[in-house]
């Protein structure tokens, strides 16, 4: 299945539990590893994180804290990117 967001909608406001954070980041690196896998040229990453902009042109965005939003960007990959991918698949350690 092919997506590109994910949203999740609490009906009230939740408190999250303790390491819900580096979960999530876990899950959207993973996903990023998986796409830079399949699309060895290309490298994708998570470019921003925090609360989600509210833009109402012209004036600058506001940032709703209620949400956490989580924005991935890709783009081919540089030399320096790919050197680095090709000594971690020699050295998985790395």
């Amino acid at each position: 299945m092919k997506i590109r967001r994910v949203e999740v909608d609490f009906p009230v406001a939740v408190e999250l539990p303790p390491g819900w954070e580096q979960a999530l980041d876990a899950l959207v690196n993973m996903i990023c590893e998986q796409y830079e896998t399949e699309h060895p040229m290309q490298t994708m990453w998570p470019a921003g994180y925090g609360a989600k902009p509210q833009w109402r042109e012209p004036e600058e965005p506001s940032f709703d804290t209620s949400i956490l939003f989580i924005q991935v960007a890709e783009r081919e990959a540089n030399f320096k990117e790919l050197a680095r991918r090709a000594r971690q698949r020699e050295d998985p350690s790395e």
